[in-house]
């Protein structure tokens, strides 16, 4: 995204990961997990790339309702989830929210009142955690 031009606020909620991130892009990366985002009407896109995942599910309606209101008019927000009914954690003991496409699309339908632009599942690559998973996405908009 940096190397395309786009201005980008990057963010981790780890401070480790913040800090190798910081040293890949050689500038600075923010610490903030995405319940503590406060922003209102500040960014054109929230991309969420196999993160939101970590949030435990009943913290994730507040989670999508603020990266809601984070966004300006029109902006758009990305996020993948791995697919499942039940929730797991793995061998370094990280929590896992796993989601259909309905339970997906039903989630951001009831936690704002966003426009559905794509909602897919797919296999995805090989994860951290040394395996394939399958998984759900879904890209949204904040009304005009």
């Amino acid at each position: 995204m940096i190397a395309a031009g786009f201005h980008v606020d990057p963010t981790d909620g780890v401070p480790e990961i913040a800090a190798i991130a910081a040293r890949r892009l050689q500038r600075d990366v923010g610490v903030m997990r995405f319940d503590e985002l406060s922003a209102s009407n500040e960014y054109d896109a929230v991309w969420a790339n196999a993160t939101l995942h970590h949030v435990p599910r009943n913290q994730l309606p507040s989670v999508i309702q603020s990266i809601f209101l984070a966004l300006k008019p029109g902006g758009l927000h990305f996020a993948n989830y791995k697919r499942g009914s039940a929730d797991s954690r793995d061998a370094k003991d990280r929590h896992y929210s796993h989601l259909t496409l309905e339970s997906l699309r039903e989630l951001y339908s009831s936690a704002a009142d966003w426009e559905i632009v794509s909602s897919l599942k797919y296999e995805g690559g090989e994860g951290c955690e040394g395996s394939n998973s399958p998984w759900v996405s879904i890209t949204v908009r904040k009304p005009r």
